[in-house]
Order: C-alpha cells, then structure tokens, then sequence
C-alpha cells in the first residue's frame, strides 16, 4: 500500500512569526539529565519539600468565574492597593500565571504592525508574545536606574506606540531596579502621550534589602494601565497563578478574552492560595523565610562569580529576585559555549534571545541562583568559567598553521 503525503495544513499567517521559547527548549534538554542548571527561573524545591496543602473543597471541583474567586481576588487587590494602585475585586483577573495575562493584553491592544516599546534587554516570553502578534518591537536600553525617560519621549513622539511593556522589579533578565524618581519620570511621560503602560511585576516580594519603590501605575494620572503579577515565584509554580490588576475601562474587554481562552483558571489551585495567603502574618514569615534563603544563594553565587569571572565579565549585585546578567568584557561565541557546557553538564542562558533588536544585543548571559544547591553552584561556576576563558584564548601563529 502507497503511502500518501499529506498536503501542507493551511495555518494563520501569524504563525510565520510564532517561535520557541530558548528557555525552555535548554530546560527540555537537560530535564532527564544530571546537569547544574542556571538556564532557568525556576524556585528551590526544597522550600516546599515538607509543605502541607490546604485541604480544597469539593465546591472547587465545579466551573467557576472566569474573573477568578472572589476570596482570591480581593487579597490580590488589597495587595495592589498597599502598593498604591487603584486596585479592587472588580478590576482584578485571575490569570493561569503572569504570562497569560501578557497573551490577553496583547491580544486586546496590538494589530499586525502596531508598535510597542520594551527594555533591552527584556523578559524573552513577553518578546514571543508580541511577535506572535506581529507587533512592531522598539527598544530601550536600560541603565542602573531604568530605561532614560528622555529618550522614551523622544520614541513616543516617533512610533506613536499604543503600549509599552516594562518589568521595572528585578527585571527578568538584568536584575535592574528602577528609582523612584525614574518611575515617577516614566509615569509623567506616559500620561503625556496615552500610553498604556503594561507593567510586569513577579518578583517584587523578592527583596534581600529596602523594599522597591511602588509600581510605575501607581503614578500615572490619566494613561490607562495594567498591571500583571504572580504567586508562582512566592508560593508554588505549579500552581499557575498569576493575576492582572488594570484601569476600569480595560477590565470588561479582557475579561472577554479570558472567557474565550479558557473559561476560567484552575479552581482547585486558587483555593489552595486563597488559604495559604489569607493569614497575611503568616504569608509575610513564610515570605521572609524565603528571602532569606535566596539572599544566602545569591551571596554565595557573588563570590563564586568574583573568583572565577571578575577578570572578564562585569555585573551588578541584584537586589532582588533570582538572576546575574553578565556582561563580558570581550566576545566570544556564546552557542558554543552553550554546547560546551552542556557537554561538562552546566547549562545557562545566552543573553541574545532577551533583545528584540539583535544590533543591541551585545556579549552577556543570564545565570539563575535560586535553583541550584550551594555544593553544586561552586561547582557550576567553575566549570562555566572554564568553558568561556577556553573559548576567549587567543589564536596562536602555531594553531592557526593546525
């Protein structure tokens, strides 16, 4: 019998610009191996390693709201309006995590070519996001206190962009925090031209100093706002909840998008955060505790760091969140170190995915602290530090005659 070839499946034009996350193409690689992992933004596992869950009800087991449980939702407003956001249940969505709520404010806002400012560099999902869209990316490089205000007046007046996407907490990848002057600057520009500001804020609670200054919403007067946030870096990612706080006349048309997405988040999983995050005292310890236990990684992934990469790469002390965003002092082929660590069982991020402008892109790596035990962050470091001075060693006049 004849094998017959089946015709290519004609797909929507946007799928041309869909692609992988590079994150999680390096996490599926190295999943069933023994490999000393810094590629990820994955929390430590042994933070939950003796948790008991909640006990959920058997209610939770029927539909639910699309807009998330009222129990859920009004902590997650409350929380929003102690940072000083014009918060409440009505204008707070449940979401299946943070990045859900990147997928609907995409859909609600962008159109083939619509242009849209980001960080460089800048979370790489929210990137997948909106190239997705076909939206027309335009970046700002960030400095140790945010993006210029100055220059994102200037690209305002030239793009006459509908939206800007910042991650101004701990940025994910380069650890950067805005000041609070920057933010009320930014915040001032937006209101000038309507921008709608889409801020990302998942590691806020993640502090190891001062807390951060309030979000950049917080002082806007007239642009409109959404503002996304997630219980997956505090609580447990498997749960995958994240939530989106926003101006009240965006909040009826993304509920819309999230009741055609998928009716409603998982009900069971936001019982058990309703419960675990009810007793506020006792979310704060729990909280701290984690802090804590970060702080320590992090400390000792800066020596490590200082011994093995200070002669060749610059970075700053993140002051929160889960990562160090290396900037080396001379470049070097980064794939190949990718496969040649790998190969030695350590796996890290290559910095080129996290800029939507590859010009902008220089010689840089994101490496995570929060997953790795102290033993083997040692060792990883080491052995990264290895792999990247053989790959910086200059061509002798013999090598090059081999």
């Amino acid at each position: 019998m004849k094998t017959q070839h089946r015709s290519a499946p004609r797909l929507a034009k946007r799928i041309e610009k869909l692609t992988g996350s590079v994150a999680r193409d390096i996490l599926s690689r190295t999943r069933d191996k023994d490999i000393i992992s810094f590629a990820g933004g994955l929390p430590d596992a042994s933070l939950w390693q003796d948790l008991k869950l909640p006990e959920v009800p058997p209610a939770a087991y029927q539909y639910g709201p699309s807009e998330g449980e009222r129990s859920l939702r009004s902590i997650l407003a409350a929380r929003s309006q102690s940072l000083g956001l014009d918060a409440s249940a009505d204008t707070t969505l449940v979401t299946s995590g943070s990045q859900q709520g990147l997928d609907l404010a995409a859909k609600l806002i962008l159109e083939p070519g619509s242009p849209i400012i980001l960080e460089a560099p800048s979370y790489l999902a929210a990137i997948q996001v909106f190239k997705l869209f076909q939206a027309e990316l335009h970046s700002l490089a960030l400095d140790s206190e945010g993006i210029c205000p100055q220059a994102l007046d200037q690209l305002l007046e030239e793009t006459q962009a509908p939206v800007i996407y910042l991650n101004p907490t701990f940025q994910n990848p380069s650890g950067t925090s805005y000041s609070l002057e920057r933010r009320q600057q930014i915040a001032a520009v937006l209101d000038r031209h309507d921008t709608i500001l889409l801020e990302d804020d998942p590691y806020r609670d993640i502090a190891y100093g001062a807390p951060p200054a309030p979000p950049i919403a917080s002082f806007l007067k007239r642009c409109p706002w959404i503002y996304l946030t997630s219980v997956s870096k505090t609580l447990i990612p498997g749960l995958r909840l994240g939530s989106l706080t926003c101006s009240p006349e965006l909040f009826d048309p993304l509920l819309k998008l999230k009741q055609a997405a998928d009716l409603h988040s998982n009900r069971p999983a936001q019982f058990i955060a309703s419960q675990m995050l009810a007793d506020p005292q006792t979310n704060y310890k729990r909280v701290a505790h984690l802090c804590e236990h970060y702080r320590k990684k992090r400390d000792l992934m800066q020596n490590c760091l200082k011994s093995s990469f200070s002669e060749i790469a610059v970075w700053d002390i993140p002051s929160g969140g889960m990562f160090f965003w290396l900037n080396f002092k001379n470049d070097f082929d980064l794939s190949a170190a990718l496969s040649d660590a790998l190969a030695r069982g350590v796996a890290f991020m290559p910095g080129a995915p996290f800029f939507a402008e590859s010009k902008q892109a220089g010689c840089c790596m994101r490496i995570n602290f929060s997953l790795v035990s102290p033993e083997k962050m040692e060792e990883g470091i080491r052995i990264l530090a290895d792999v990247v001075r053989g790959l910086q060693q200059p061509i002798t006049c013999a090598d090059s005659a081999l």
